[in-house]
């Protein structure tokens, strides 16, 4: 029935989703644009690259999360997503750290509390909803949520000083790789089997333990990047990406050969691997540089991984499943090439790449975050 496929709510803050990924979409170009080609305003922040880094991560990287924990939260409590006021108010939140960042009118305390307080609103508001609806708790997301709060708020705050710890930029990806691991390699994994046809939609009982093995190299060569053993992360993250890489070799792959939207999580999944893989070496001395290293993880897999899931929520509705908008192929090849023009120092090229996939993203997206709210955000309607 028709009022099975939507939730009784529209408009542009009818979930998070809609207002948090178009923030994230523009936000990816434009910060982008003024590390490169904005030398003058660069030169006026405390840290250039530190900010750089943070933007790149709690800022295009946490918009995105907001906006898919506070939409996702329906398929996990029953009830609808988050909506209105709320919504608005993580949205705003989300604006005035990227202002006070940029200027020195605003102090760096009240910037630092900006974006905890947004990252703490998401948590808030995942724990409203599991507890309104009597079920689906989710610790691990609030505690990401409250714990990227924290760090980043920490991470404003030294940049003011000048007393950044040298690991941090590297925590902070991985934090947002794991954060990739544990989301995508449950989400991608059961869009493919649905999509799949005959013997391979089947349950094939997939080997869950190597997820969970790569999950555990991340947080192990956290600890070690931050206690300047980087030999000895360098080992671990060689082995979470060998397990990732091999969890995903048992995924039925064939539907991303057919679908765009496939294709664009099932290539953001791949890049995970080879970012803890390339990382991996270069902290032990062998091929790219960890910086060069570290893009594969933050444009190839986070940037795929946002775009993917981003343009499912104003894909085509159709019987047979959702169906990229025209143009949203085009927009992630532009993205995916940047990665590695970036990787080989062909800077502007990748910047640019980048930015022009971004902002043609943006403009497919805008037009379609508008109206009633698809049931489910981000997937075809359920029987």
């Amino acid at each position: 029935m028709a009022e099975q496929r939507i939730w009784p709510q529209s408009g542009f803050l009818a979930a998070a989703a809609r207002p948090m990924f178009l923030l994230a979409g523009l936000w990816a170009a434009a910060s982008v644009a003024l590390w490169q080609w904005a030398p003058g305003l660069m030169a006026t922040l405390p840290d250039p690259l530190m900010w750089h880094v943070h933007e790149m991560t709690f800022g295009f990287g946490g918009a995105a999360a907001a906006g898919y924990l506070c939409s996702a939260v329906s398929s996990w409590t029953g009830r609808a997503p988050c909506k209105g006021a709320p919504v608005a108010a993580i949205a705003l939140l989300w604006c005035c750290t990227r202002i006070g960042l940029l200027t020195e009118a605003v102090p760096a305390w009240a910037t630092a509390l900006c974006s905890t307080a947004m990252f703490w609103s998401v948590a808030a508001l995942l724990a409203r909803e599991a507890l309104r609806a009597g079920q689906g708790w989710q610790p691990v997301f609030m505690a990401a949520a409250m714990t990227g709060g924290v760090f980043s708020g920490a991470w404003i705050l030294e940049m003011e000083t000048g007393e950044i710890a040298p690991a941090h930029a590297g925590l902070a990806v991985l934090g947002f790789a794991a954060f990739l691991i544990h989301v995508g390699g449950r989400m991608v994994p059961a869009f493919l089997a649905h999509a799949a046809t005959g013997a391979a939609r089947r349950d094939v009982g997939l080997p869950r333990w190597l997820r969970r093995a790569a999950l555990a190299a991340v947080a192990a060569s956290a600890a070690l990047l931050a206690a300047g053993a980087y030999s000895a992360a360098g080992a671990f993250l060689v082995c979470g990406g060998l397990a990732m890489l091999g969890f995903i070799a048992t995924w039925p792959l064939a539907p991303a050969g057919r679908d765009v939207l496939l294709a664009i999580l099932t290539a953001a999944c791949l890049w995970v691997p080879v970012g803890l893989v390339l990382w991996g070496l270069s902290l032990r001395g062998i091929g790219l540089g960890p910086a060069a290293a570290q893009h594969a993880l933050v444009m190839g897999a986070m940037g795929g991984h946002v775009l993917g899931i981003s343009a499912r929520v104003f894909a085509h509705r159709t019987a047979d499943g959702l169906k990229a908008r025209a143009g949203v192929g085009m927009s992630y090849c532009l993205v995916l090439l940047a990665v590695p023009a970036r990787m080989a120092d062909m800077l502007d090229l990748a910047a640019l790449l980048w930015c022009a996939g971004w902002l043609g993203f943006v403009l497919l997206m805008a037009p379609h975050l508008g109206g009633p709210l698809p049931r489910p955000v981000f997937s075809g309607s359920r029987s």
